[in-house]
């Protein structure tokens, strides 16, 4: 009994486990189903926005088709998905879900599905129609926007141009004010002060007179390119929608070449770009060769310096050579004709020669003694001329005593 217990507790707590994961995988699944429901809920949405605005811009325009007022109909219907009714259905494997699946058709087989759907082509017309609808609202919401701006800017230039002629304007009654004041009773005199505005108000009607001038030539011209305007309609040149078409084509075409031209331009500055970083590389290495040919130079010109320096000391060499060459041969001459003297005449020649040595000093000694006695006759002479002019002229001689 025992065991029959046990293995009975142990097969009921099987079978509540496998129940337990049934119910968990039965809850993850329906967790995804309804995740996928919301987002198709919010897809369906979506679409349901954009058909009630198609509509409601449908209902508002003229019917000029009857494809309009079915097209308008069905859109009024919401779509609903075929995969979504079905999704539900599909569950098995469970008796929870047998049992929402049995809930499910029995609600369908009391209420009947009635609803339109429309077709994809239908979808994409109304999804097409709208787009331009709001791409056209958006074009236009941005021109409005542009000319919007190009008038505020305009009237903030305008607004600057008269705020520098305010200021500008007050800076001149200001000087016109302190010029007005008169330097000995400190008063404004109101000659000047009337000058001015004066002058400023012929100033004023000449501006609104040119002005005003000019408004009525724009006018004219206005009324001119009006009036062409109208005989084009009239004679059938203005452009159409066709045209309108055909110059976007054209434009596109254009802008696909310039497209081109631009790729092409940018190769070509790439290229323009590679051949000046070669131009000047080469440039440089000219720049460096011409350096090296002006160092090549100069030492060529001092090498042919020094070679001319060279052969000139090479011919005066030559010429020395030839003139030490004739000295040698002359002396080589004389020394093979040359005879030696006698030894007795060269000891009467030395003996001759010592005798007129010592003559020349005595005949030295005897011009110094002539000399000094030469010097005292000048004295004793020069000592007879004063005693002779002081017996002549006693005053001459008492003022060279004063001098000395």
């Amino acid at each position: 009994m025992a065991e029959a217990r046990s293995s009975f507790s142990g097969s009921s707590s099987a079978e509540h486990l496998a129940g337990m994961t049934n119910e968990d995988a039965d809850d993850a699944e329906l967790q995804q189903r309804l995740e996928k429901m919301e987002r198709e809920i919010i897809d369906l949405t979506f679409e349901n926005n954009i058909f009630e605005m198609n509509l409601e811009r449908k209902k508002s325009e003229p019917i000029t088709a009857p494809s309009a007022v079915a097209t308008a109909v069905s859109s009024s219907q919401a779509p609903t998905p075929t995969g979504s009714s079905q999704d539900l259905t599909t569950i098995g494997g469970t008796s929870r879900s047998d049992r929402f699946a049995r809930k499910r058709s029995k609600s369908r087989s009391t209420q009947g599905d009635f609803r339109i759907q429309l077709t994809l082509e239908q979808k994409l017309d109304i999804i097409t129609t709208e787009y331009e609808q709001m791409r056209n609202e958006k074009n236009r919401s941005e021109a409005a926007h542009e000319k919007k701006i190009d008038q505020l800017e305009s009237d903030a230039e305008w607004i600057d141009i008269e705020i520098k002629d305010f200021d500008a304007a007050i800076v001149e009654f200001l000087k016109t004010k302190d010029s007005s004041i008169d330097k000995r009773t400190h008063k404004i005199i109101g000659e000047k002060i009337d000058r001015y505005f004066n002058e400023r108000i012929k100033a004023r009607e000449s501006l609104i007179n040119k002005l005003r001038d000019r408004s009525s030539g724009l006018k004219r011209q206005i009324v001119r390119l009006e009036t062409q305007l109208r005989q084009k309609e009239e004679m059938g040149e203005t452009l159409h929608e066709v045209d309108f078409n055909q110059l976007q084509i054209e434009n596109k075409q254009y802008l696909d070449k310039i497209d081109e031209k631009n790729i092409e331009l940018i190769l070509l500055k790439r290229q323009v770009g590679k051949a000046t970083q070669s131009l000047n590389r080469y440039k440089d290495d000219l720049n460096k060769q011409t350096k090296d040919l002006i160092d090549i130079e100069q030492r060529i010109g001092k090498q042919s310096s020094l070679y001319t320096r060279a052969e000139q000391e090479m011919i005066d060499a030559t010429y020395e050579q030839s003139r030490a060459a004739k000295v040698h041969n002359h002396l080589a001459e004389q020394t093979e004709d040359y005879q030696v003297p006698e030894v007795l005449d060269y000891v009467k020649k030395k003996a001759l020669l010592y005798n007129l040595e010592r003559d020349c000093e005595v005949w030295e000694r005897k011009v110094e003694i002539a000399a000094m006695a030469l010097q005292q006759t000048k004295q004793q002479w020069q000592t007879i001329q004063r005693t002779a002019q002081y017996e002549n002229n006693p005053n001459s001689w008492n003022s060279e005593l004063q001098a000395r």
